[in-house]
This record gives C-alpha cells, structure tokens and sequence, in this order.
C-alpha cells in the first residue's frame, strides 16, 4: 500500500510538471494573463518547472500578488529567496516598483534573474546578490534602500524564522514585510515558531495572516478545454500543506 500511494504521487508529480512544461511552451514562456500579463520568462532556474502553467496563467501564489500590489506603486522591492525573478522582474516591468534588490542562494537562480531581468527590458533596475545573511541590514543599509517605500518579499522554505529577526526589523522599519511561513520545514514547534514570529514586529505595526485559496480558470479557455483531473493539476501550487503568508505594515491613523 506504502508502495502503491509513493507510485502515484510520482505520477501525479510527473503529470503536472508535463502539463506545465506544454503550457509552458505553446506559449513561448510569455505570460497570458493577470498583473504581469507579456512578461517574458526564460524557464530555467533552480525552481521547479510544475509551477510553470501556473505562472503563464497569472495565477502563481494568486491572492498573495493581489494583496501585495495594493501596496504599489512604490519605490523598492526586496525578494529574499527571489527563485527565478518572477516577482521582481515582472514588478518592474509593469512599473509596480522602480527597483529591486534580489537575494538568491543558487547561482542558478542568480543567473535566472539576470536572464529574465534582460528579456523584459529592466536588467538595469535589478540587483542580485547571494543569500541573504546574519549581514542583511547593514547590505541594505549601504545600498540606500527607501524603508518606507519598501516591499519586502521572503519565501525561503522555513528559514524566515532565524533569519528575520527583530533586529533586523527595527533596521527595516517603515518597511511592508511579505513573508512565507513553513513550519513544518523547520526545527522546532509550529505553533511557537509562528508566535515568536508575530512577536517580533512592533506594536506599530499591523500583522495578518493570509491564507491560500483555489484558482479560479474562468475565461481562460487553455484551462476551460482541459480535462477535469489535468485542470486541477495545472491550478494546483502542488504543496504540502496550505500556503500561509504574514503580512506586516506599519500602522496609519485608519489602521
């Protein structure tokens, strides 16, 4: 039985990622619809390609993109894990943000970025350095970034927790924080994780957490003309568990 569930999950993983990768091609890499609708993507990084049907639909991590563009226009985003360059190069390229700052581990990923950065024309508003590191704000502070015109993006599979610490958010602060939470990816318990994580901002600011939804497919007919099963593979963000997002922003006089 153990046997037989570990077979079809890996069909299931094979199937999506062979969808995404057709998608991915009858379109030549341009995105179809949604905020960054003509981005053009080059289609290798060091992240999976299953997310890559997702993406050319406009429906990648759909209602963090939309809850986070409320926030634009604005000066600055800041990816921490940037993947690909998904978000900062797709931000810039619809002028929903003049700069971004690309923290990236891979120098797969780092290349990825650049490549992207250079298709849709803003190679020259892009930075990327490596991983991020116990040295974050002092980077950040040298490169003059403008807090309180800033996103700050974080999706680093459980990290978050060590690495945004409250040091680092006073040195931030007046800065918008957007941070992916794993628990489940890192030591310790759950519920504590995420407590201590809350209890880092500062009473200025406003917390929330944003949880992840189904895609809706209509009117977009690629989706409409697909079988039942092969739809939901193509909208499926493919996790483990639920997305989960904290969302900080200083408070104002409506908050």
């Amino acid at each position: 039985m153990k046997l037989l569930k570990s077979l079809e999950k890996a069909v299931l993983k094979y199937r999506r990622k062979s969808l995404a990768k057709e998608i991915f091609a009858k379109h030549k890499g341009v995105i179809q619809c949604g905020p960054f609708e003509g981005m053009h993507l080059n289609g290798v990084a060091n992240i999976s390609q299953a997310a890559h049907g997702l993406k050319i639909f406009g429906l990648y991590e759909e209602p963090v993109m939309k809850a986070m563009l409320e926030w634009c226009p604005t000066e600055c985003l800041i990816d921490i894990g940037a993947g690909d360059g998904y978000y900062p190069v797709g931000m810039l390229k619809k002028n929903f943000v003049k700069r971004a700052i690309c923290f990236e581990m891979s120098e797969s990923g780092q290349e990825a970025i650049k490549i992207n950065a250079k298709l849709n024309g803003v190679g020259d508003q892009v930075e990327v350095l490596g991983a991020a590191g116990g040295d974050m704000a002092n980077v950040l502070d040298q490169m003059n970034v403008p807090k309180e015109q800033t996103i700050i993006l974080c999706d680093i599979e459980g990290a978050e927790f060590s690495l945004i610490t409250k040091e680092l958010i006073e040195s931030l602060s007046g800065a918008k924080f957007v941070i992916e939470l794993h628990e489940p990816l890192a030591d310790g318990d759950n519920a504590q994780l995420r407590a201590d994580l809350l209890a880092r901002f500062p009473e200025n600011y406003q917390t929330s957490i944003l949880v992840d939804s189904p895609r809706s497919w209509s009117g977009i007919k690629d989706l409409e003309e697909m079988h039942d099963l092969d739809r939901a593979l193509v909208t499926s963000e493919g996790r483990k568990f639920i997305g989960e997002w904290l969302f900080a922003e200083p408070r104002t006089n409506e908050n």
